[in-house]
């Protein structure tokens, strides 16, 4: 097994990198976390580490974020495509280092839209990509967050105040409105499934052994960053009307996500009319890659691009 750690100069920005393979001959696998902010180094290592066995699984930790946290300048001018860029600019060294042509990329959460992006502007430097809490549109799956979240709240007053939620986030008490929406929603279990908060997942970053304690604080300092840093952008997000891509996608979608609805992910994947693949986890909410690990590493490393087709078929695991 191979492993390693590696910094790479990313338009400017140092950032760093995870290297884990069984053979570095095998196709690249780049891992987008979540977030924005969200770096995952330590859960992909513990929970997804079979993905080597097909793949050069490379953990791409994205400016500001985990290892390679910097505090953002007050005004520094971040959007969604400075990480579409950066990724741009990691693929062209890794294509060279490891004597490639493309790459496959795996986006989930706020990385599911840096994937999607990029395979609209490069779709030549990618295989495949696969979707996890796909995200679509904001604006759609915040309204289905918002029904969520009230349906299953029995205080008025709680009630009342989240349907009176703005969830365009154009408002002076964005950030707590939002920090106060999804802590509801974590509580409720469909976010990681059958958990009312995240605190399951801390001890694999304290125990890490690619993560010192430092890393752990500034994890939560980027996380913070990155979201009052790009959310104005993120809200924007809407891919509803694109049918067509250059790049065959497969989306692996928890049964129980309202984080990042699995029910907009399957609209979209209904109306697509280029090759596609859609697997429904059961048991499994926002992160079927960390629920059912196992099985979710057996479906990443199943694929071919041969698995694909025009089919609407949902494969259910």
């Amino acid at each position: 097994m191979i492993r390693y750690g590696k910094w790479y100069l990313l338009n400017g920005v140092k950032q760093y990198v995870h290297v884990i393979s069984n053979n570095l001959n095998n196709p690249i696998l780049i891992y987008l976390h979540g977030g924005p902010g969200d770096a995952a180094l330590p859960l992909v290592e513990h929970f997804n580490d079979e993905l080597s066995e097909k793949y050069t699984l490379v953990i791409w930790e994205q400016r500001g974020s985990g290892k390679s946290y910097y505090k953002f300048a007050e005004n520094e001018q971040l959007t969604i495509n400075d990480f579409v860029y950066d990724l741009k600019a990691l693929i062209d060294e890794l294509l060279v280092e490891f004597k490639k042509d493309k790459v496959c990329l795996l986006g989930h959460s706020w990385g599911s839209i840096i994937g999607i992006k990029f395979i609209m502007s490069y779709p030549e430097l990618v295989h495949y990509y696969i979707g996890v809490g796909q995200v679509i549109s904001s604006n759609k799956q915040f309204e289905i967050i918002k029904k969520y979240v009230a349906d299953h709240t029995s205080n008025e007053n709680v009630k009342n105040k989240i349907l009176g939620l703005d969830i365009t986030f154009k408002q002076r008490t964005w950030f707590s409105d939002l920090m106060f929406l999804m802590n509801l929603l974590i509580k409720q279990g469909v976010s990681l499934y059958g958990k009312k908060s995240y605190s399951s997942l801390y001890k694999y970053f304290i125990f890490s052994k690619s993560y010192s304690l430092i890393d752990c604080i500034n994890r939560l300092k980027g996380s913070k960053q990155s979201i009052l840093k790009l959310w104005s952008d993120v809200v924007q997000t809407d891919f509803s009307n694109d049918k067509e891509f250059k790049v065959p996608i497969a989306f692996i979608e928890g049964e129980y996500d309202y984080h990042a609805s699995s029910e907009v992910a399957l609209d979209f994947f209904r109306k697509l009319t280029s090759p596609k693949l859609f697997y429904c986890m059961k048991d499994t909410a926002h992160f079927p890659q960390w629920t059912r690990a196992e099985a979710f590493n057996t479906i990443i490393n199943s694929l071919e691009i041969s698995s694909f087709s025009t089919s609407n078929e949902i494969k259910k695991i």
